[in-house]
C-alpha cells in the first residue's frame, strides 16, 4: 500500500504519477490523500454543512470528495495494518506562505465562492487577492476561526502546516517527523516504523535548480526501488487560467512583519529549513 499522504498544495499530484510505476509493478493500492483522521474528517463535514448564508462554497464536489477518501484511506489503513503489510507513505513540506497562495488559487478555481471574486468567472484582482491571503493569515494568528465555508476551508487548511505532521502523521501512523533532525543539503530523508515506510521531502527541493534536486531524486529512487529520472510536473498553475495573475501575487505578495515572525517561528518550520533558508523567506514575503 502507498500513500501520497499530506497537507494540500505540497506536489502531491506529481508524486502520484511518480509512484505509478512501483505501485504497478508490485500490485500495489495507492491513495492519495490530504487527512485520514476522524476528528478532522469530521470538522471539515460540519463547516460544509454549515446553513444558509455561512455556506459559500459555490462547488461542493471537491471538499466532498476529500471527506470521502479521508474515510477510505482510514479503512485501508486499518486493514493493512491487521493483515501485517508494509505501508509506504510519501509526505512532504513547503514554505508556509507559497502554500497559502498556492492553495486560495486552487479555491478560487475549484471551490469557488459564492459571492466573493474568488471563483472561476470572477475578474480577480492581484489585490483582492494578496488582501484575502492576508486576512486568511490574520485569521490564523488573531481572529480565529472563520464561520462561512470557504473562509473556513482557506483557514483550516492554510493553517494545518502548523499541526498536520503532528495531528495526521503521526496520530495515524506513529510517525513523529522532529524526532530526527531534517538533513541538510540532502532534499529528502526516510522514517521508519513497524510496518511503516516514509519519504518526507521538501517542495523546494523538487525544482531541478534546486541543489539538493540530485539527492532527492537518489533518495525516491531508492523509496520506491524505480528508476526515477525527474520529478513529474503535474497540476501546477501554468496548465490553469489564473497562472498570469498567481505569477503576479507570487511576485507582490507581502504579510506585516509580525505574522511573519509568527509563521516562521513554528517549529516544524524551524525542523525543515535552516535559518537562513527561514531569513530568505520573510525577506521575499516582507514587501521589501
Amino acid at each position: 500500500m502507498i500513500l501520497v499522504y499530506q497537507m494540500a498544495k505540497v506536489a502531491s499530484r506529481s508524486w502520484v504519477e511518480a509512484v505509478k510505476p512501483t505501485a504497478a509493478q508490485n500490485s500495489e493500492t495507492t491513495h492519495h490523500v490530504h487527512f485520514a483522521m476522524p476528528h478532522n474528517r469530521e470538522r471539515m463535514r460540519a463547516a460544509l454543512a454549515a446553513p444558509g448564508g455561512r455556506q459559500t462554497i459555490a462547488n461542493t464536489l471537491m471538499p466532498k470528495s476529500m471527506q470521502r477518501k479521508s474515510l477510505e484511506v482510514s479503512e485501508d489503513i486499518e486493514i493493512a495494518r491487521r493483515d501485517g503489510k508494509t505501508i509506504r507513505v510519501v509526505t512532504g513540506m513547503r514554505d508556509p506562505v507559497a502554500r497559502s497562495i498556492s492553495w486560495l488559487f486552487f479555491m478560487a478555481d475549484f471551490y469557488g465562492h459564492v459571492s466573493r471574486p474568488l471563483n472561476p468567472r470572477a475578474p480577480m484582482t492581484s489585490d483582492y487577492v494578496i488582501g484575502a491571503l492576508q486576512s486568511i493569515w490574520q485569521s490564523i494568528y488573531e481572529r480565529g476561526e472563520p464561520k462561512e465555508t470557504f473562509e473556513w476551508y482557506a483557514w483550516f487548511l492554510t493553517g494545518a502546516f502548523r499541526t498536520w505532521f503532528d495531528d495526521e502523521l503521526n496520530m495515524s501512523l506513529g510517525i513523529d517527523v522532529r524526532a530526527t533532525p531534517f538533513p541538510a543539503g540532502i532534499g529528502a530523508q526516510r522514517l521508519t516504523n513497524p510496518g511503516v515506510d516514509v519519504l518526507v521531502y521538501r517542495v523546494e527541493d523538487m525544482t531541478p535548480s534546486a541543489p539538493a534536486y540530485g539527492a532527492l531524486l537518489a533518495t525516491a529512487e531508492s523509496f520506491l526501488q524505480t528508476p526515477l529520472p525527474a520529478l513529474p510536473s503535474v497540476n501546477t498553475s501554468a496548465t490553469r487560467r489564473t497562472r498570469e495573475l498567481y505569477e503576479t501575487v507570487r511576485q507582490e505578495m507581502y504579510l506585516p512583519p509580525h505574522l511573519l515572525d509568527a509563521i516562521y517561528s513554528e517549529p516544524i518550520v524551524r525542523h525543515f529549513y535552516s535559518a537562513d533558508e527561514i531569513a530568505a523567506f520573510k525577506s521575499r514575503w516582507s514587501g521589501r
